[in-house]
């Protein structure tokens, strides 16, 4: 997208806004004040998207998030409109934290609070409400909705939600009080309306929140946290299907949460993407080594080519289930981003060995990616490959453990598989030593205990007859 794009994005964004502005405006107060109010609220809206350009350009490249922050600045305005036809008007019921809880919860609290802000001065400025304390009440109202949030990972946090914009209103009504040397039965009776405000715009956020992530596409934790659930018939089936996938997809998310972690990006992304990174090997279960049992390995019936073939179709086949169960796109990433353009490397070595002299085609033994162009994919990326390997070593002591991780990281850098990353090299090297210490806790030694005292020894074989 140029930067024309995006420019026209904000003037669509702002255009939207303004007749809805104007509608509360011209309904509250004469025509001529009313058109030096549209100008100002111009202004202020201009301003809040230059703000976004500058610090969230990303919002600007989806036309449904531009609508979204259109909609909550209109619906506020609006609610506005409404209060201050009240006498005297009840400024604390004008809904500020509605929408700046929706956008904390689906951006995040910084932007949140710049806009709690500019509608703040987009309310306050209205003439209808002037000589009241509506700019203070809506701009402490909004920034303590968009401080309060934080990353929600359960329902019950909207109850904290609600204490601290109920609070704050209550500091704000009992301040505000003391100026103008209100009465204690105003003051009391301001904080409580600012506690209903809290309470139903929590209540009405909360209630509208899927809606919300659906129209604009956005993925919050909560729907991660849905998504996690081991009942979902994706990961249901991966677990009877396909054991030994499912086995390797809660290894790898254990590892890439703690690594995300560490580097500041997503965890629970990581975590949940990792749970669905395979699901593609549904429809071939047993092509892949982890599902094997022994014995009789299918491949070796087929060429090298046709291996490759069912290996790589496995990226395919993992995106389009995705697509069927409407997983978000920042899941559904994990699935061809946690390969790159990876080579094939088993088949087509086995394909060299057969014909030497024969050159091995890219296009056959290599994953179609794209590389990943997430902190989250790049970090999948690299662990994928380290759980893997590491179940081949036969005495996974510390000091190969170490080794084997620098090897593979720094076999995947050179290949350029992180090229079109976010990951810095301080971060990759936090990456290992995270990775290092979460695997050194797996492959630990543990006492061996004697057969009669409920144990076995590193030489106990089975009796024979046995079960």
């Amino acid at each position: 997208m140029n930067g024309d794009d995006i420019g026209l994005r904000g003037h669509l964004a702002r255009a939207a806004l303004a007749p809805l502005v104007a509608a509360a405006a011209a309904a509250a107060f004469p025509a001529t004040n009313a058109w030096g109010a549209i100008g100002l609220d111009i202004m202020v809206v201009g301003l809040f998207g230059l703000v976004l350009y500058l610090f969230r350009p990303e919002i600007y490249r989806s036309l449904r998030a531009m609508v979204f922050f259109a909609a909550g600045f209109g619906v506020l305005v609006i609610a506005a409109g409404a209060v201050s036809r009240q006498s005297p008007a009840p400024i604390e019921l004008i809904p500020v934290a509605f929408p700046v809880f929706g956008f904390a919860v689906l951006f995040d609290g910084r932007i949140a609070a710049v806009a709690a802000m500019a509608l703040a001065v987009l309310v306050g400025q209205q003439p209808a409400l002037s000589g009241t304390s509506a700019t203070a009440f809506v701009f402490v109202g909004g920034v303590a909705a968009a401080l309060s949030v934080g990353r929600i990972r359960s329902r019950t946090q909207a109850y904290g939600f609600i204490v601290a914009v109920a609070a704050i209103y209550a500091a704000a009504a009992a301040v505000s009080g003391a100026v103008s040397r209100a009465p204690w039965g105003a003051i009391v009776h301001s904080a409580a309306l600012g506690g209903v405000n809290a309470l139903l715009s929590a209540a009405l956020a909360m209630l509208l929140l899927p809606l919300a992530e659906s129209f604009t596409h956005e993925t919050t934790d909560l729907r991660l946290l849905e998504l996690s659930d081991p009942n979902r018939p994706l990961l249901r089936r991966l677990a009877t299907e396909a054991a030994g996938t499912w086995a390797h997809s809660l290894a790898l998310a254990n590892l890439c949460e703690a690594a995300c972690n560490a580097i500041g990006a997503n965890g629970l992304l990581a975590r949940v993407g990792c749970y669905y990174h395979d699901i593609g090997k549904l429809r071939n279960p047993a092509f892949f080594q982890e599902n094997l049992r022994g014995g009789w390995n299918p491949h070796d019936g087929l060429t090298p080519e046709q291996s490759a073939a069912i290996i790589r179709r496995h990226v395919e086949d993992g995106v389009e289930l995705a697509r069927q169960q409407r997983l978000p796109d920042p899941v559904t990433s994990f699935i061809p981003e946690h390969h790159g353009t990876l080579e094939i490397t088993y088949f087509a070595e086995r394909a060299r060995s057969a014909d030497p002299e024969a050159p091995v085609p890219d296009a056959v033994f290599r994953y179609p990616g794209p590389l990943p162009r997430t902190a989250e994919t790049a970090v999948t990326l690299l662990a994928d490959g380290v759980e893997a390997a590491l179940r081949a070593l036969d005495d996974p002591q510390p000091e190969t453990i170490a080794d084997a991780i620098a090897h593979l990281i720094r076999q995947r850098l050179t290949a350029g598989q992180l090229a079109e990353s976010p990951l810095t090299l301080r971060q990759i090297e936090v990456v290992r030593r995270t990775f290092l210490h979460v695997l050194s806790g797996v492959y630990h030694n543990r006492i061996a205990y004697p057969e009669d005292a409920g144990g076995i020894t590193a030489d106990w074989e089975a009796p024979r007859g046995a079960a």
